[in-house]
Parts: structure tokens; C-alpha cells; sequence
């Protein structure tokens, strides 16, 4: 090949079309396919494989309540209770003295026990033990009147913060000197904690009557009591309680925090609720019987009591501006069966 045909060859070869090279961004587009497949095999091998370590795996795609774990969860599936506090309705009766009273016939609350009652502004604050929602622990409601009981407010829930682990019931108001409501309760939480000797009595605060805050520490605390009311009298605060063995307790205090172990006010009687007047103290108990003392350590029963013609249990009472007196109390729907009680020998 002569020189000049080498260079024409050559220069040729130059000229022709070089090879385009692949784009990076498909290489790209493969790469994120590629990923996605495997995570969605892994997905799926995990998913038809439940993880040892973790039971809860097997019930995936169902809602699963940690909280609940350990728990009964049929301890407040209260509408299929027998027996219990949702067959309890709250009523009222009305009277011209503190031993003579006339029954409204008027139901104010459904699932609603042990009630008391406070007058403030005029106003009738009644609390009681609320279980209308089945999943919940006992709850206070409370309802308002602001015509002493013709006409009655919505029921709320009165909220205690700081409250924890605590349920409080049985409550019992108290108007302080300052216009705040000091809200005594007992807790039955802790009488469902084994090893658990004494029941407590604590206090919460309110300014409103419905948000209520915790007080520090505990107000009183013995074995197998319940039900507290507390007066102040002459600058001496009183906390009666009642017992499962049919006893009401006192305890006397200087102020309305720390209560010290009095003695038996009362034998026959328990869930006590206590009205001065006159220099006499009322003690209204269970049945609804009452008794009467002059120095509020020791009660006598005066023979007197209120029955509504049904079940009539678990008094509160409050005098009201005209000088008459207000009594909300327990009744039930008629429809508790009787507690199979053991034989006596």
C-alpha cells in the first residue's frame, strides 16, 4: 500500500461515528427497582413469618392495647355485673328539719352511687360514683343545680390532676373558708394491690369544683375503712369513716390534712354523713338511720330514720339558704339479683 493510501485509510477511521455511551441515570432507575424488590420479598417473608422473639408478631394487622396486657379487662365491663354500682341510681329528698323529710320520687342519675352534696354560690354541687362507661375504672360525675333542684345542669366528670394510679370514690366535699372545694376520697385502687393492709384517704382541690388538683400526701389511713365526710367545727375538723364491720370511726385534725385516730363514734352503722346545727351534731348512716351527739366523738341513735319506700341508702346532706335541708341518696333499678350469702353455722 502506497503512502498515500495509508493516510487516506487512516484519516478515514477518524472520521467515523464513535460508540454513545450508556446513560447513568438508567443505571440508576435499575439500581432503585432492584432495592424495592428485595425489600418487599423481606417484607413479605417477615410478614409469613412471625418473629419468635416478638409473640405480638402473629397478630399483625390487629389492634393489640399494650396497656391492657395483664390486666382483666372484664373488671369494669360493668353493664354485665349482677351486682355492683350500675345498678345504683342517685335520688333526693327534701326537709323542713334535719329528722322529718319528704322524698322527691325523682331519679337524678343512672350507673351513680354514693352520693354527698355541697351548696356553693347558691348553687347544689352533688358528686357521686359514676361506672356509665363500661372500660373504665370508676369515675366521680357530678351534677349542678342552681334553683336547689328543679332544674339540673349536664352531668360532667370532675378531674383530679396529679391523681396517678389512684381511683377515687365514695367523695365528700367540703366548702373551705376561701370559696375553694376540698374533695376527701378514698381510693379503691388500692385495695386490689395484694399485701395491702390499709385502706387511704386523700384530698384533692378545686377552685371551680370540677378541676381538681392532688394534695401531697395522704389524710388518713386504718385498716377497712371507706366512705369519709368531714366537718369543721370551732376551728376542729372531724373526719368520720365507716368500716365493713358495721362501725363509724373519728379522727380529729387542726387542719383538714393530717387525721389522727379518734375513737368508735358510732356501732350499727357505717357510710356516715355529718351535719351540725344548733349545738347538736347529725350523724345520717347507711339505712337511713340517725343519731345524734353533742360532742361529735360518740353518737346515740335517736330512733328516727328516712326510707323512701325502696332501697334508701348512702346519705348526704346540705341545709340550704331558706333553712331547709337537701339529702341525695342511693337507690337502685330493681334489678340486682340477691348475693348468695355463705351459710351461718
Amino acid at each position: 500500500m502506497s503512502e498515500g493510501n495509508l493516510n487516506q485509510l487512516l484519516k478515514s477511521k477518524e472520521t467515523l461515528p464513535k460508540p454513545k455511551k450508556r446513560s447513568t441515570w438508567l443505571l440508576w432507575v435499575v439500581l432503585i427497582i432492584v432495592i424495592a424488590v428485595g425489600v418487599g420479598i423481606w417484607f413479605l417473608l417477615v410478614r409469613e413469618k412471625p418473629s419468635v422473639e416478638n409473640p405480638a408478631s402473629e397478630n399483625f394487622g390487629e389492634e393489640v392495647n399494650l396497656t391492657d396486657k395483664g390486666k382483666d379487662l372484664n373488671e369494669f365491663n360493668w353493664s354485665q355485673m349482677e351486682q355492683g354500682p350500675y345498678h345504683d341510681r342517685v335520688s333526693f329528698a327534701t326537709g323542713a328539719t334535719l329528722t322529718d323529710w319528704i322524698d322527691s320520687e325523682k331519679i337524678l342519675a343512672e350507673h351513680a352511687s354514693v352520693p354527698d352534696v355541697l351548696v356553693k354560690d347558691a348553687t347544689l354541687y352533688v358528686y357521686f360514683v359514676d361506672v356509665s362507661q363500661n372500660g373504665k375504672p370508676e369515675q366521680i360525675g357530678l351534677l349542678r343545680s342552681v334553683d336547689y333542684g328543679q332544674t339540673w345542669e349536664e352531668k360532667v366528670f370532675a378531674t383530679i390532676q396529679g391523681l396517678g394510679d389512684k381511683v377515687a370514690v365514695d367523695p365528700a366535699p367540703m366548702l373551705l373558708e376561701d370559696g375553694r372545694i376540698r374533695l376527701y376520697y378514698f381510693d379503691i385502687g388500692s385495695t386490689k394491690t395484694q399485701g395491702t393492709e390499709n385502706n387511704t384517704i386523700y384530698s384533692a382541690i378545686s377552685s371551680d369544683g370540677i378541676n381538681f388538683t392532688q394534695e401531697t400526701g395522704f389524710r388518713f389511713r386504718k385498716a377497712d375503712i371507706f366512705d369519709p365526710d368531714v366537718i369543721k367545727i370551732n376551728g376542729t375538723w372531724r373526719m368520720y369513716v365507716g368500716t365493713g364491720n358495721q362501725q363509724v370511726l373519728t379522727a380529729i385534725s387542726q387542719d383538714g390534712l393530717t387525721f389522727t385516730y379518734e375513737g368508735v363514734a358510732l356501732n350499727g352503722g357505717a357510710i356516715p354523713n355529718v351535719v351540725y346545727e344548733n349545738g347538736t351534731y347529725y350523724l345520717f348512716t347507711g339505712g337511713i338511720e340517725i343519731s345524734t351527739s353533742s360532742d361529735g366523738k360518740t353518737f346515740t341513735e335517736t330512733g328516727k330514720r328516712f326510707d323512701s319506700g325502696g332501697p334508701t341508702n348512702d346519705p348526704g346532706v346540705a341545709k340550704l339558704s331558706d333553712g331547709t335541708y337537701f339529702m341525695v341518696y342511693k337507690t337502685d333499678d330493681g334489678t340486682k339479683k340477691p348475693q348468695n350469702n355463705p351459710p351461718v353455722n
